[in-house]
């Protein structure tokens, strides 16, 4: 069933491989390779995690309404994800399109041998590592990068090493990986709940769990899995924490302001102000009210008559 992935992954490695002859530079190219073609679904989840954030608060009405009867209950939660445009399972599309590519990957390291080019210039990965012994007898060991072989797992790794000293890098890619998942699960919750779409609502709560237990269960991964993709681990990690600070970010910005924009902050238009009243003496065919009206000559020119009869 995965033999084409299996295929495509191993002929992208041995495309990187005839580029740059590291197996290592290989995976890290395929994995922002993958990261970079997966960036419109990324987005979209983004989108979605904030609209579903937002609408909790209708969310729990609904519920709270048909609480008695799940069908309805239901019914009238599929309508309102489609009168605002929001698709529940959005969330889950990066995920899920990465676990087949990450089954394929680990599978390619376990017998990289039978899945890459064995002839021209992509044939070049398969000559390092066979020696120009046959696929089925060949037993790729040794493929090094960073000072550990790609093929081998941290668990495994006291088998190639001899001794602690030279077991180091593995550790050090294991505890990599923990810190780069950690930092990127606090970087996610501090950036919503800056943005506010964290306020009083209990996505809240299952993030602080997320960020305590899934760092471990990454980590366990990496412990387990070949030290190939463990570099996998690292790469995405790394990938998603710049995405997320130089991409991802604005979505939140942007939300925020929206939140903003509802209570009247700026971006709003102020009422009109109300026209001043006229000055007194104005010329404009009115008079305050207050003043007394004057009829007849000034008595400055009265005085200036009297003058001129003198």
């Amino acid at each position: 069933m995965l033999d084409p992935l299996y295929a495509a992954i191993g002929w992208l490695l041995s495309v990187f491989y005839s580029i740059i002859p590291s197996l290592g530079i290989a995976i890290i190219l395929l994995t922002c390779t993958v990261m970079l073609l997966l960036l419109p679904l990324t987005a979209k989840q983004t989108r979605s995690m904030i609209a579903m954030q937002r609408i909790q608060p209708e969310i729990k009405k609904i519920q709270q309404q048909y609480k008695d009867d799940r069908q309805k209950q239901n019914e009238a939660l599929m309508r309102f994800y489609q009168e605002n445009n929001i698709n529940p399972l959005a969330g889950c599309l990066p995920m899920l399109v990465q676990m087949p590519i990450f089954i394929a990957l680990f599978g390619v390291l376990r017998n990289i041998q039978d899945h890459v080019p064995t002839t021209g210039r992509l044939g070049d990965l398969y000559r390092d590592i066979c020696h120009g012994v046959a696929a089925s007898a060949c037993t790729p060991k040794g493929i090094y990068f960073l000072g550990m072989d790609l093929t081998t797992s941290p668990a495994d790794s006291a088998g190639v090493t001899d001794g602690f000293i030279e077991r180091i890098p593995y550790l050090l890619a294991v505890a990599l990986v923990v810190v780069l998942g950690w930092y990127q699960m606090w970087q996610t919750q501090r950036r919503q709940q800056r943005s506010g779409t964290m306020q009083n609502n209990p996505v809240a709560k299952q993030m602080q769990v997320m960020t305590r237990v899934f760092p471990l269960l990454f980590g366990w991964f990496a412990w387990i899995a070949s030290s190939g993709l463990v570099v996998y681990f690292a790469t995405s990690s790394l990938w998603r924490i710049g995405q997320q600070h130089l991409v991802l970010n604005r979505y939140y910005d942007e939300a925020a302001a929206e939140k903003t924009g509802e209570r009247g902050a700026p971006g709003t238009k102020a009422p009109p102000r109300p026209e001043a009243a006229p000055a007194a003496g104005s010329d404009n065919g009115t008079r305050d009210a207050g003043s007394p009206a004057r009829s007849g000559p000034s008595p400055h020119a009265s005085r200036k008559k009297r003058k001129r009869r003198r």
